[in-house]
């Protein structure tokens, strides 16, 4: 049975820290024995905290792994409109002075290493990925929960993915942007998630902490609307702590085609029957989020 660790609370950084404490002794040695620690965050868009990782959030991780480790730990992102902004605006740059040995870095100027996506035709596209995220000895992935207009969710394996992930810049009607979706969505649904996939493949994380305090329905996966679900995931199999997580929200997490293929890949888990997880629980805290129009047509296309 894989463990995913499920807590209940509507305070976000004392229950992100009690998932992250119950993930125990394994997680603790990582922490020690890592020569750096690299945490993803989600910062897609300074301008909405909703679709974004609090830095509640942040300091409930970073509260256990300060309690056992005095590792290196970079705190980063991607992010669609820079990093940077993100950090001023959410609050993130106040973690330096609150925690030892901790750096806020812009993926977007990293220095990368490479990768691929998949092609429409199936071929491969060469890409880039963040030499930071793909080296550090312990990869965390901290994301917040939300339904997703392209591919049904966003949660850990998809913002991992793309959010570690370096892309050109452009400039656009609301200013610089670092845009995925060229390579992703114009290359048709199935390409899409088999990118997702594919990129998992070539450097998961370690360990996925999930934050559906308030999770995001609707137009997601920056503009839908705040769901209150009170919960917390966390666990060292992504693909499971995702299925879990979709599970919660109305999905089967075989409608989600990048972990029905990671699963297939036997790259995590989405069958529920082997995840240890609280059955009556998870039947009182499952809720049929709202779905933005044609998602379902998308997704009978994988």
């Amino acid at each position: 049975m894989i463990d995913v660790k499920l807590h209940t609370g509507s305070e976000r950084r004392l229950t992100v820290r009690k998932a992250v404490e119950d993930l125990g002794d394994d997680f603790i040695t990582k922490c020690r024995e890592a020569e750096e620690i690299f945490v993803h965050v989600n910062l897609i868009d300074s301008q909405y905290q909703l679709a974004c990782t609090h830095v509640d959030a942040v300091r409930g991780l970073l509260d256990v792994i300060r309690t056992y480790s005095k590792t290196p730990v970079k705190i980063g992102d991607a992010a669609y409109r820079g990093s940077k902004a993100a950090f001023e605006h959410f609050g993130y740059e106040r973690l330096l002075d609150e925690y030892h040995q901790v750096e806020l870095v812009d993926l977007n100027e990293d220095d990368f290493v490479d990768g691929e996506t998949v092609r429409e035709d199936g071929s491969r596209n060469p890409i880039r990925r963040s030499k930071v995220a793909a080296n550090a000895g312990f990869k965390i992935s901290l994301a917040p929960l939300k339904v997703h207009k392209e591919v049904g969710m966003s949660a850990s394996v998809y913002t991992w993915t793309t959010g570690t992930w370096i892309v050109p810049s452009r400039i656009s009607a609301t200013g610089r942007v670092w845009a995925h979706w060229p390579w992703l969505e114009e290359e048709g649904v199935k390409a899409h998630h088999e990118s997702i996939a594919e990129l998992y493949r070539q450097a998961p994380c370690d360990v996925a902490i999930v934050d559906g305090i308030m999770a995001m329905q609707g137009d997601g996966p920056v503009q839908g609307s705040a769901v209150e679900m009170g919960v917390v995931l966390a666990g060292f199999d992504a693909v499971a702590v995702d299925a879990v997580a979709a599970t919660l929200i109305g999905f089967d997490p075989s409608e989600i085609g990048y972990l029905k293929a990671c699963h297939e890949s036997q790259l995590g888990s989405i069958d529920m029957s082997q995840i240890n997880v609280p059955p009556m629980q998870m039947a009182e805290l499952t809720k049929q989020l709202q779905r933005p129009f044609g998602l379902d047509r998308k997704l009978g296309e994988i």
